[in-house]
């Protein structure tokens, strides 16, 4: 009883000592700018911890978590505030999972951070980059000649988008999640934990692969069934993914049982003190590491455009509008300018981006931030042929159609950041960049 007081101690100090990280983690939770996806898998965790061995208080788990938390203080790699929270999720993860399982546990601890939003601007596009890849080639053995140029889809004159929310993202998330809760569930062997990891990211690239290929069929007019088909179609293909999971995931085979003989032999009593010391001292170097530092950017391209933006705007009928205090704190921080204009009941967010940045995020995230309800739209064409992604944000009875796009100086032009962001980074985009985000207040049932 002493050493499980004890060990429950220390795993309440780390939190503690860890308490910038811990207050991060809570307020993108709550601010609505990712999917709270993580407080699950975080919740499991712990719940598999208290179900599992109650004995396992082996020497390692502490020179583990200290390992961990110095780990960042010697390493000299850029420190954001999610590796920051990567570093102590494996350190929780090293003091609380369940050995005979301790892969899908530790992946659990990993999915308990706010993943989906970074994994969506960095690996958006390129996840959709693939996905065409892989749908034109399989349309091509369907008889279907279709060419993937970048994010869409070219068939006979008709262009289809690979959008966002079509990146796999959220399906490899849940698959994930799915792949970890089996493994906890069955207690596979290692060899076994792997194999149904494995069939996880197998399976949802290749359900997101057919769900395109379905919505391909849809958006060109192969079926004709309407747009209520959308939905369904990633319903059922999203279904057969998790099915293949569970079924993989309940015919592996079980690990051993862990001894307890040789977990009593290397009991918290009887090595624990000089290991918490190290852990004491890796938690308290740790809570005092500086504030992150930032991000990796691109070059910075300098160019004055806002006056001719401005005085083309101007001729269109917009007029500038001061930005609220919340925009104006963002700004501060915003690598280029913001301004905001309005026409009617429009309003236009004009962004001059002078290199590649996190900082500019899809403007659903700022409509999530502030309590509204956002769902992804097809691609947008104005009456000019150029293509704007677009979200409905909802709140309260009021519906906003938000369309946005980011055009380079080169004439280049992308429906969504992370597409812009890698080319800015890879140099095949000449910058400075300007995105441009329009809502359109539009009547509940309109869309």
């Amino acid at each position: 009883m002493r050493a499980k007081a004890s060990h429950y101690g220390i795993v309440l100090f780390l939190l503690l000592a860890s308490w910038p990280s811990v207050r991060w983690y809570g307020a993108r939770m709550l601010d609505g700018s990712d999917e709270p996806w993580g407080v699950l898998a975080l919740a499991t965790g712990f719940g598999f911890s208290f179900l599992g061995v109650r004995q396992c208080f082996a020497f390692w788990r502490y020179l583990v978590a200290a390992m961990l938390m110095l780990l960042p203080l010697v390493s000299g790699v850029f420190m954001t505030p999610l590796i920051q929270s990567l570093f102590v999720a494996l350190s929780l993860a090293s003091l609380l999972v369940d050995r005979r399982c301790w892969v899908g546990h530790v992946g659990l601890f990993v999915l308990a951070l706010p993943l989906i939003s970074s994994l969506q601007f960095y690996g958006g596009f390129p996840l959709r980059w693939v996905i065409g890849k892989a749908s034109s080639a399989l349309l091509g053995v369907l008889g279907f000649g279709v060419e993937a140029q970048g994010t869409m889809l070219h068939w006979r004159g008709e262009v289809v988008a690979i959008d966002a929310p079509c990146s796999g993202v959220q399906m490899l998330w849940s698959s994930v999640f799915l792949a970890c809760l089996m493994i906890c569930i069955h207690k596979p062997n290692f060899r076994g934990s792997l194999l149904v990891l494995q069939v996880a990211g197998v399976s949802a690239f290749l359900g997101n692969v057919l769900r395109n290929v379905l919505l391909f069929f849809l958006e060109s007019g192969v079926w004709n069934i309407g747009k209520w088909g959308h939905d369904p179609i990633g319903l059922i293909v999203f279904a057969m993914v998790l099915a293949a999971i569970v079924w993989v995931g309940g015919r592996v085979k079980g690990g051993a049982a862990p001894s307890k003989s040789i977990l009593v032999r290397t009991s918290l009593d009887r090595v624990g003190p000089p290991t918490c010391l190290v852990l004491v001292l890796g938690c308290v170097g740790f809570s005092n590491i500086e504030s992150a530092r930032r991000l990796p950017e691109g070059t910075i391209a300098s160019a004055d455009i806002l006056d001719s933006i401005q005085e083309d705007l101007y001729r269109e009928g917009w007029y500038e509008i001061p930005l609220e205090p919340r925009a104006v704190e963002y700004a501060k921080g915003f690598p280029g300018k913001i301004e905001l204009y309005g026409r009617d009941e429009r309003r236009l967010a004009v962004r001059v981006i002078d290199r590649a940045t996190r900082r500019y995020h899809l403007s659903a995230d700022c409509y999530r931030a502030i309590g509204y309800d956002t769902e992804p739209m097809p691609i947008f064409m104005a009456v000019d042929g150029s293509l704007w992604g677009r979200v409905m944000a909802t709140r309260d009875g009021e519906c906003l159609e938000v369309r946005e796009r980011v055009v380079s100086q080169d004439g280049q032009a992308w429906t969504d950041p992370s597409s812009w962001f890698w080319s800015a980074m890879m140099g095949r985009s000449e910058g400075p960049w300007v995105g441009y985000a329009e809502t359109v207040p539009v009547k509940r049932g309109a869309f």
